[in-house]
């Protein structure tokens, strides 16, 4: 995976700690909120908006979440995420293409935790 212009990666995987961590490039970040136990979102405002948004995220215990070895996802190739907030709940739909082998393989993981607070919004990131 490249890096942006500011030398942050899109996709980052820290298989020690076990963390997935995405960011919507030249991003304009703000705060971040962690909700429930394994998941940061990130919120500010990416260059063609001037709405709030959710401009990246933490998944802690990654490899758990999808059931496979750490060292696989230091291998991701494509990334789809799609983050729904509403008054009850905060929903992460997460797909990931990761490479193995010389073959590409996809796995897909959804995460629904209480929302405590959070602002409800729709957003997606696709690397």
């Amino acid at each position: 995976m490249k890096k942006n212009v500011r030398g942050i990666r899109p996709v980052d995987y820290d298989p020690v700690v076990d963390s997935l961590f995405v960011s919507v490039p030249n991003r304009k970040y703000e705060y971040s909120i962690m909700v429930g136990d394994d998941l940061i979102l990130d919120f500010g405002r990416i260059p063609s908006g001037e709405k709030q948004s959710i401009v990246g995220f933490e998944l802690l215990n990654a490899s758990e979440k999808f059931g496979i070895d750490r060292h696989l996802l230091k291998n991701i190739r494509g990334l789809h995420a799609e983050i729904t907030i509403d008054e009850k709940t905060v929903k992460l739909k997460l797909s990931l293409v990761i490479s193995h082998r010389k073959k590409e393989r996809k796995r897909s993981k959804v995460l629904e935790v209480t929302n405590l607070g959070v602002p409800p919004m729709v957003s997606s990131i696709n690397i």
